[in-house]
C-alpha cells in the first residue's frame, strides 16, 4: 500500500490546504502496484531479448524515469541502454548497437531515431522502448558521447532518493509542468526535462518548497553539487535558467528551457501558492469548433494569413528550432517593410508546416515617409540626399530632411511573395528555403478544418490559466 503524501516542512509556509491538495493529486499520478509490476515485467522481457543477442561484455541496463521510479501513471515509455566497453571505436559502437537492437526485435515495429547518434525505438504491445548504444563509464571524464551521462544521472538520483524518498514530489512537479505546457526537453516544447525535475526536487527538498523558491526567482542560477561555490560560473552558461549538472560541471541541465517556459513556471508557482487548487495539475483543455473560431477571428477585425509549406524530412529536434527561426525571419522581413505583425504562431505535424500571421492592417499606403538627419550635420545630409535621389519628394520639415518614396509593396501578400522569392537573403535555414519558396496561403475554409483547430485555439484563446 502506498504511503499518504506528507511533504517536508516548508518553514510554516506549507499550509494545510496545500497539503490536502497535493495528497489528493498523488493517486492520479502514482502508478499502481499492478502497473509497476507490468512495467517491470515488460522491461525484463525486452532486456532479456537483447541479452540473448549481445556479447557478454556489453551490459544491458534500464535507464530513465522507469529506472529511478519517477514515471507518471500511464507512462509506457522505457529507456534501455546497451553499455559498450570503451575499447570499441564510436562508429563501431553505434553500428553494432543498432545491429543488435534490430536483430533482437526483428518482426516488431521499429523506428530509427537520432540524438547525438542513432538509436532504435521499438514498439512492443502498449510499450515503446528506446534502445540506445552508449559507453559504460564510471565518471564524466570517461564520456565518449553525450548519452553516456544518463547512467551517471540515474546513479546520482537513485542514491539520493534512498536517503529521502522524494519521488512523489517529482511526480507532482512533472504533472504541474505538463499542465502548463512546460514539461519536456524536446525543442518543440523547450521545457523542463525529467532529470531537471528530479534535480530541482532534490535541491529544494520537495515540491512545495520548490514553488516557494521559484515564486521569487529572477535569472535563477542553481549549482546543485556546489561545483562553483568558490568561483564564478563560466560565461558560456548564458541562458535564462541555469542548473549545473552535478555529474558534469560543464553542462547546464536547463539549457533547453526557454524564457517563456521558465516564466510560465514562475507565474503558476505564485498563482498556486496564492490560491491552491487541483486545476493546476488537471485543467480541462478547451475544445474549439470551426464556427466559434470563425466568429472569434472575425471579431478581432485583424488581417490573418496562414502560410502552408511542406516540412523538411528531418528529426523533430532539427525541424522545430529551424521552423521557429524561419518564422522569425519572415516576421522580421514584414516588419522592415512596415507591416507590423500583431502576433504570429507556427505549427507542424512533421509533414507540413503552417505559419500563422496576424496583422493590424493587410494594406498600407502606396507611399512611405523616411525621416532624415537634421540640417546641422552636413555629411549625413549629403549621404541621405544621395540615397534618396529617386524619391517622389524631398523636403524639409523644421530642421530635418524628409523623403517621400513609393512603397515597393502595398499589400502584405505582395510583400510576402516578393520576400520569399529569395528566402536565403532573409536568413531562413537551408532546409526550409526550397520549401518556403513553394508556400501557399490557406483559405479560411481550409484553416478552419479539424487538423488546424487546436493550433488556432492555442493562439487565439491563450490565457494565463
Amino acid at each position: 500500500m502506498q504511503k499518504p503524501y506528507a511533504p517536508p516542512s516548508a518553514g510554516g509556509k506549507l499550509n494545510g490546504k496545500i497539503q490536502r491538495i497535493l495528497a489528493s493529486m498523488l493517486p492520479r499520478l502514482q502508478p499502481s502496484r499492478k502497473e509497476l509490476h507490468e512495467d517491470y515485467l515488460a522491461a525484463q522481457i525486452l532486456m532479456e531479448r537483447l541479452r540473448r543477442i549481445v556479447p557478454m561484455e556489453i551490459e544491458v541496463a534500464l535507464m530513465g524515469s522507469a529506472a529511478k521510479g519517477t514515471s507518471l501513471m500511464g507512462n509506457r515509455e522505457l529507456d534501455i541502454f546497451l553499455l559498450f566497453p570503451k575499447k570499441y571505436p564510436h562508429d563501431k559502437m553505434c553500428g553494432l548497437g543498432l545491429q543488435y537492437a534490430k536483430a533482437a526485435f526483428k518482426g516488431e515495429k521499429t523506428q530509427l531515431r537520432y540524438a547525438q547518434h542513432p538509436y532504435l525505438r521499438v514498439f512492443a504491445g502498449k510499450y515503446s522502448a528506446d534502445i540506445v548504444p552508449a559507453y559504460k563509464i564510471n565518471s564524466i571524464e570517461e564520456k565518449g558521447s553525450a548519452v553516456d551521462r544518463s547512467q551517471l544521472h540515474a546513479k546520482y538520483v537513485k542514491e539520493r532518493f534512498r536517503a529521502a524518498d522524494l519521488r512523489p514530489d517529482v511526480l507532482l512537479l512533472k504533472r504541474f509542468l505538463k499542465n502548463i505546457g512546460a514539461y519536456g526537453a524536446e525543442l518543440r516544447i523547450e521545457g523542463f526535462s525529467g532529470y531537471l525535475c528530479e534535480l530541482l526536487i532534490l535541491h529544494y527538498g520537495g515540491f512545495a518548497q520548490l514553488l516557494h523558491a521559484a515564486s521569487a526567482w529572477k535569472n535563477p542560477k542553481i549549482d546543485v553539487a556546489g561545483h562553483y561555490a568558490s568561483k564564478e560560473m563560466p560565461a558560456f552558461f548564458d541562458a535564462p535558467f541555469i542548473v549545473i549538472d552535478p555529474v558534469d560541471q560543464k553542462r547546464n541541465v536547463a539549457a533547453v528551457v526557454s524564457q517563456t517556459s521558465l516564466s510560465r513556471f514562475i507565474f503558476h508557482a505564485r498563482s498556486f501558492l496564492k490560491r491552491p487548487s487541483g486545476k493546476f495539475f488537471f485543467s480541462q483543455k478547451q475544445q474549439h469548433s470551426a464556427s466559434r473560431m470563425r466568429k472569434l477571428i472575425a471579431s478581432r477585425k485583424t488581417h490573418v494569413l496562414a502560410l502552408r509549406f511542406a516540412a523538411p524530412q528531418v528529426v523533430d529536434d532539427i525541424l522545430w528550432p529551424q521552423l521557429k527561426r524561419a518564422s522569425q525571419c519572415i516576421v522580421k522581413s514584414l516588419s522592415a517593410q512596415d507591416f507590423q505583425p500583431f502576433g504570429y504562431y507556427h505549427w507542424s505535424d512533421g509533414k507540413e508546416c503552417v505559419l500563422l500571421l496576424e496583422l493590424s492592417h493587410g494594406q498600407l499606403s502606396c507611399v512611405r515617409r523616411v525621416s532624415g538627419p537634421a540640417i546641422y550635420f552636413a555629411q549625413d545630409c549629403e549621404k541621405f540626399l544621395s540615397a534618396h535621389k529617386n524619391a517622389l519628394n524631398l523636403h524639409l520639415e523644421h530642421e530635418r530632411l524628409v523623403a517621400v518614396e513609393k512603397r515597393a509593396q502595398c499589400t502584405v501578400e505582395g510583400a510576402l511573395k516578393a520576400a520569399l522569392k529569395t528566402p536565403r537573403k532573409l536568413g531562413i535555414p537551408e532546409n526550409f528555403c526550397p520549401l518556403v519558396k513553394k508556400y501557399r496561403l490557406l483559405p479560411t475554409s481550409a484553416l478552419l478544418s479539424k487538423k488546424y483547430l487546436e493550433f488556432l485555439g492555442d493562439y487565439f484563446t491563450r490565457k494565463l490559466s
